[in-house]
């Protein structure tokens, strides 16, 4: 998707029963939520692989791309003759990248995995702990995400190499590397402190107000002095447990004590307004809706309502750095599943004939 809205062409092959995100969670016609926000500016290709000559249709339309994408579990390509070996003898220079949960080689490679599985494994979960300890998931695909993100910036990279002379590159690409890359700075801590890693900025955290939540944000030694200013604790200031962010690690559950005791008091806007006029870090913990109807993601039409005749009116975050499109443009619709499979193998230069055949094969499915 992100190759899409930077102005790529990008044809997603399908099976029959179209990709697996398209049925997870509510259903907006052949789409879902996790399916609009990764699908904008694709075409769909249909190809039942499971037909004679199928394969050699794919590998056909593959060796006409620049980049191909593959999200199989290793070894699958291999079988199916869509690896990279078989496809970049037919295309030199191709940029190849396969995404799996674990890489292509290693112990756990043939392993299945999700979002929520890599979560637990790679320790976020264990970093994200609720106020009673447990660890918890992020509530939202952080993982995939992330892992799209670091495959499109790899993809980029290897496509402007290329551009400058270099070869094509096979790319591996793993949801439990991107996880681990996403929190470098907790893994170098947890290998310099000999263990776990410390918490490094106590007391930061979310606090109960009187009526709703805060969060408080701390970096730097004056920022715990304007929030015990702003607290009016300066007992806690003074407290020798609490004299320097080291120290205040070491006695956390007192300090947070005292804390989530003090915040109580006031209401959130109270506390949000003094702590950052006392020169602190601090705002209230907003909702999804309370985020997109305020007042700055207004201004920046930070995610702008979207029509889209089929789900109507929804708010869609806009890509950092893509320019946004203007109706009519191919990168503003979504793939309604195999709609754009002769057009696909039109521009990868099938003929009408050829087109036709594989439609009576029962290669090319359409709607």
């Amino acid at each position: 998707m992100l190759l899409a809205q930077h102005g790529a062409t990008v044809i997603k092959l399908e099976p029959p029963q179209g990709d697996w995100s398209r049925g997870i969670g509510s259903r907006f016609g052949d789409q879902s939520p996790l399916s609009i926000s990764c699908n904008r500016g694709k075409r769909s290709l249909v190809i039942d692989l499971k037909q004679p000559g199928a394969t050699q249709a794919v590998q056909r339309a593959a060796s006409q791309c620049d980049v191909v994408l593959e999200g199989f579990r290793p070894g699958v390509a291999a079988r199916l003759g869509l690896d990279y070996t078989e496809l970049a003898a037919k295309r030199p220079g191709l940029i190849y990248a396969s995404i799996s949960g674990y890489g292509q080689d290693g112990p756990y490679s043939e392993r299945p995995a999700t979002d929520t599985v890599i979560q637990a494994f790679s320790g976020m979960m264990a970093l994200n702990r609720d106020v009673e300890g447990r660890p918890s998931r992020v509530g939202f695909l952080v993982v995939d995400m992330t892992t799209g993100l670091y495959a499109f910036q790899a993809v980029s990279a290897a496509l402007y190499a290329r551009l400058r002379g270099g070869p094509g590159q096979k790319l591996d690409i793993s949801l439990m590397q991107a996880a681990a890359a996403l929190m470098s700075q907790r893994v170098v801590e947890m290998g310099l402190e000999g263990g776990e890693p410390q918490v490094f900025n106590a007391p930061a955290g979310v606090y109960r107000s009187s009526d709703a939540w805060v969060a408080i944000a701390l970096s730097n030694e004056d920022q715990f002095t304007a929030l015990c200013t702003a607290l009016e604790r300066p007992d806690l200031r003074a407290d020798p447990r609490y004299a320097n962010f080291v120290e205040r690690a070491r006695h956390l559950a007192p300090l947070i004590e005292a804390v989530s005791q003090t915040f109580l008091t006031r209401d959130t806007a109270t506390w949000v307004k003094r702590i950052n006029e006392a020169g602190g870090l601090a705002n209230p913990v907003l909702n999804l809706s309370q985020w997109s109807q305020d007042p700055h993601v207004q201004a920046v039409r930070a995610a702008p309502v979207t029509h889209w005749a089929p789900v109507g009116d929804f708010p869609l975050p806009r890509i950092p750095g893509a320019s946004e499109p203007a109706v009519g443009d191919p990168r503003a619709d979504w793939p309604t599943l195999g709609a754009a499979g002769a057009q696909s193998l039109d521009t990868l230069g099938f003929s009408a004939d050829e087109i036709e055949d594989l439609r009576q094969r029962k290669i090319l499915i359409e709607p």
